[in-house]
């Protein structure tokens, strides 16, 4: 896998060598992957642990896609919102 913070280090490692380096000389060979399966909380924790921006989603050897710390924040997000709307709906109704 090959991001833009391979890029940067590899740019900041080899200076004037880097034109001539090739994707293979510088992506992550063997990165950390999740199935399609996995819930967004399992999701979160193996991105921070791995300290990855992007996770791809394997099933199989196949990739199905890629997902990012942005799509996680999103997701965690939009359910936050959603309980916390249905809290206030409940106390709504439990007060009236």
């Amino acid at each position: 896998m090959l991001t833009f913070r391979e890029v940067l280090a590899a740019l900041h490692r080899f200076h004037e060598g880097f034109a001539t380096l090739k994707v293979e000389d510088v992506m992550v060979k063997e990165p950390k992957s999740v199935g399609p399966d996995t819930d967004v909380d399992e999701l979160r924790r193996a991105m921070l642990e791995s300290h990855t921006r992007y996770m791809p989603v394997m099933e199989g050897a196949t990739l199905t896609g890629v997902l990012s710390f942005h799509d996680v924040a999103k997701a965690v997000l939009e359910e936050q919102t959603f309980e916390n709307r249905m809290l206030k709906g409940y106390i709504k109704n439990t007060l009236e």
